[in-house]
């Protein structure tokens, strides 16, 4: 799922699970607004590495923590992307990605 239909791997390339190199993308390729990149002096999001989300719980998760939960996550960029997952396939990348 993660490499596969869900396309995680494009970005969050394993084994370290973020992008080689300069990992930055425009705030509409991740369908968000541009609020915390409009912070940075390229104007950019950066790729965040997927190791150890389970730190990122109580804060909420995503580049600002706008997104309570996993969940969220994987239900915006279902979305955002049109991946059409099931709710079964939804599960088992959730619980994939808490394994990292």
């Amino acid at each position: 799922m993660f490499e596969g239909q869900a396309r995680c791997a494009t970005c969050h390339v394993p084994p370290l699970f973020t992008e080689p190199g300069w990992a930055l993308h425009k705030p509409e390729e991740i369908g968000i607004d541009d609020f915390q990149a409009d912070r940075s002096p390229d104007k950019q999001y950066r790729t965040t590495a997927l190791r150890g989300l389970f730190t990122r719980q109580k804060g909420g998760f995503y580049h600002d923590g706008r997104f309570p939960t996993l969940e969220a996550v994987v239900n915006h960029y279902d979305e955002h992307l049109k991946l059409k997952l099931t709710p079964e396939q939804k599960r088992e990348l959730i619980e994939y990605l808490k394994s990292l």
